[in-house]
């Protein structure tokens, strides 16, 4: 697919999504945005708000405490694909960035309180000015469907400050959404260390691996860190890292004041790395030169620690060396496997056991070909069944698309089969989850770390998966229609939080009764539901904003949620036939019923050939219809590729092999034949 395809791809989703959610194209574009910069480890988590003033702009905001980096995004939306419409000159990217620099200067000195209270832009501009003096750095990062001329970094000052410049245009928009591949992070040694760096090094038995020891210098990382930032660490490592614990504590203790003692104190860096580039040295030593894809898998606090006490204290790190073990994985495909586990197993500076955010491990893989398989009820009573998509990993819903139709006939039945807003990723998967689980302030956290607190209980989980994705869809199914609802409401941002505290209240006071399989059944939520979720995100709109301190750090306080629990709503009587049975609810239960399940298992017991013989058998004798026969065909043909079968399909098979019995059809005597 060329650039100008997928440009107008990505272009419709956006039309698509914000014209559901009620939103302005550009507010959309911003919201996915924030989602792909976290993917691809250009930020740790962003808050989207978009505030335009006479000369600012600011559209996304986070603020990384453990290295006192202040990220702002900020867009420029043309929303035009034709390519020839789509330049942007430089000028105007110096305008844009001069926008959002503007917002910052500004905050620094009470901008907030110049914005009103409700806005979420009050909260960021609040934020800056409190934290003024911790803020080490700032990164700006401009996203825009355009494409630009402009493309390496560049760097400002604003009071002693420096601003990194970062710009993600479409076409490295496109570069990672289509390919999934972060962009590697080369580390060339010669340049950052002044030097080659001497090593040994040790091949396992099987060649699977190759590990290097050797030492960096304390100003060497923190060089690294301040040209690449988190992105130089793993994805765990990042969710995981925390500054404010002991063991920090005593890492900046050691800088500061016993420098010559660090190397003997500190546990050192793991680090992976695709490729390197080395030569040999004397006796059994190397000299690596060139790291590719360096990541940093253990020891993040090290180098948080190194780098914000030399920017906080100006401590010399002349005199620190930190040992380093450098992994490369020999074999490509080992890498999904093995770098997650070097960096969950290796990883005993962190308190917090850490938790493989992988969407390949069980049973995301699993659920994925689940979703790929398991058809959903007609929603009007009828046969045109179709498929809600999990999309464990981003682009897996085109991919799969590409490789099952090539014509535009091809696609559309596809697209008709899998519908676009029937597909959901693993950020709404856990954000479902969790607030079905009451955890609405975690979901609160931000994409990744409810991604990692659900899915650490996700793996202790032991579902049949099909039932648990009937349950996920009706959840999803909820909570897109619960994001509808808030948007229509136009209240001053924070929708996520509304939408999660919302529902999240909502099954505190059913006692999680709302009954799922209806949903799944009837696929759709029934109006007492709807109404209700309408009258309560008013109360919760109130309640998160009734607060002295940051309304988006509120919502991740526990407290809010507690507090939210305490009060009183009165839902309708009439909304108690939309939930299950207490009885139901106690033992758990199975969204199909049991003439369903009893179908579905009678359909798969048979073998694929006796389906094809009875439809052979029926066009011989003639006997019941046309429909009937490729019912049995499409039988077998679902069985034969390892398909399962659905509802409505097994249970009519189940009555024509019942009723072909009667009039003597016997599926011993036609294999004899």
């Amino acid at each position: 697919m060329n650039v100008q395809e997928a440009s107008e791809r990505f272009h419709s989703d956006i039309a698509s999504t914000s014209l559901e959610l009620d939103l302005l194209k550009e507010h959309r574009f911003v919201e996915e945005m924030s989602e792909i910069l976290v993917e691809a480890g250009e930020v740790d988590d962003c808050l989207t708000c978009s505030y335009q003033g006479r000369g600012l702009k600011v559209d996304g905001y986070h603020f990384d405490e453990d290295f006192g980096t202040l990220y702002l995004v900020v867009a420029h939306w043309i929303d035009e694909t034709d390519s020839s419409k789509t330049s942007v000159t430089n000028s105007i990217v110096n305008k844009v960035f001069s926008r959002c620099t503007n917002f910052y200067s500004r905050s620094l000195k009470g901008l907030h309180e110049r914005i009103e209270i409700s806005n979420e832009a009050h909260d960021i501009a609040h934020e800056i000015y409190e934290r003024k003096n911790e803020i080490n750095d700032v990164r700006m990062i401009l996203i825009t469907d355009g494409i630009t001329t402009k493309r390496s970094a560049e760097y400002d000052e604003v009071d002693g400050v420096r601003i990194k410049r970062i710009i993600w245009d479409i076409e490295r928009i496109l570069r990672f959404t289509e390919k999934q591949e972060k962009e590697a992070i080369i580390v060339d040694f010669n340049e950052i260390n002044g030097g080659e760096i001497p090593c040994i090094s040790y091949s396992d038995a099987d060649g699977r691996y190759t590990t290097y020891l050797s030492y960096l210098s304390g100003q060497c990382l923190a060089d690294l860190y301040s040209q690449w930032g988190t992105k130089l660490l793993d994805m765990n490592v990042r969710v995981f890292l925390s500054a404010r614990g002991k063991v920090n504590k005593g890492i900046r203790d050691t800088i500061v004041n016993e420098p010559h003692m660090f190397c003997a104190y500190n546990n050192g860096i793991t680090v992976f790395a695709r490729e390197i580039e080395d030569r040999p040295l004397n006796g059994d030593m190397k000299g690596i030169s060139r790291a590719i894809d360096f990541q940093i898998v253990n020891g993040g606090q090290t180098v948080a620690s190194l780098y914000h006490t030399n920017k906080k204290h100006k401590a010399d790190l002349s005199k620190i060396s930190v040992q380093m073990k450098l992994i490369v994985i020999n074999n490509e495909e080992d890498i999904g496997n093995l770098v997650p586990r070097i960096s969950e197993y290796s990883n005993t500076q962190n308190k917090v056991s850490m938790v493989d955010l992988s969407a390949n491990d069980p049973p995301h893989p699993e659920l994925h070909e689940i979703s790929k398989r398991l058809r959903s009820p007609d929603p009007t009573g009828g046969s045109k069944e179709t498929y809600w998509f999990y999309e464990k990993s981003r682009g897996s819903y085109e991919e799969t698309k590409n490789l099952k139709a090539r014509t535009q006939v091809q696609k559309k039945s596809f697209e008709a089969l899998y519908p676009k807003r029937q597909r959901f990723d693993k950020s709404t998967f856990g954000k479902a989850w969790n607030t079905y689980l009451r955890k609405p302030n975690v979901v609160c956290l931000g994409a990744q770390k409810n991604f990692a607190d659900f899915n650490a209980w996700l793996r202790e989980q032991d579902e049949k998966w099909d039932r648990f994705f009937m349950r996920t869809v009706a959840l999803v199914k909820l909570w897109k229609e619960a994001e509808k609802i808030v948007a229509r409401q136009k209240f001053e941002g924070y929708r996520h939080a509304i939408v999660t505290y919302t529902l999240a209240w909502m099954f505190e006071i059913t006692d999680s009764r709302i009954d799922m399989d209806k949903i799944w059944r009837e696929q759709n939520v029934d109006d007492d539901i709807l109404d209700s979720i309408e009258g309560m995100c008013h109360v919760v709109n109130e309640h998160i904003r009734d607060t002295e301190k940051n309304v988006s750090e509120w919502c991740k306080n526990e407290k809010c949620w507690k507090s939210l629990k305490e009060k009183h709503y009165q839902l309708p009587e009439s909304i108690e036939e939309s939930f299950i049975s207490p009885e139901s609810q106690a033992h758990g239960y199975d969204p199909r019923t049991k003439e369903e399940t009893e179908a579905v298992e009678f359909c798969r017991a048979q073998e694929a050939t006796a389906w094809f013989e009875l439809s052979k058998w029926l066009k011989i004798r003639d006997f019941l219809t046309g429909k009937a026969r490729s019912q049995c065909y499409n039988m077998g043909r679902i069985l034969n590729k390892g398909g399962e079968p659905s509802f409505v399909l097994s249970k009519a098979c189940k009555k024509i092999w019942e009723d072909s019995e009667i009039r003597g059809w016997d599926s011993n005597e036609e294999k004899a034949l």
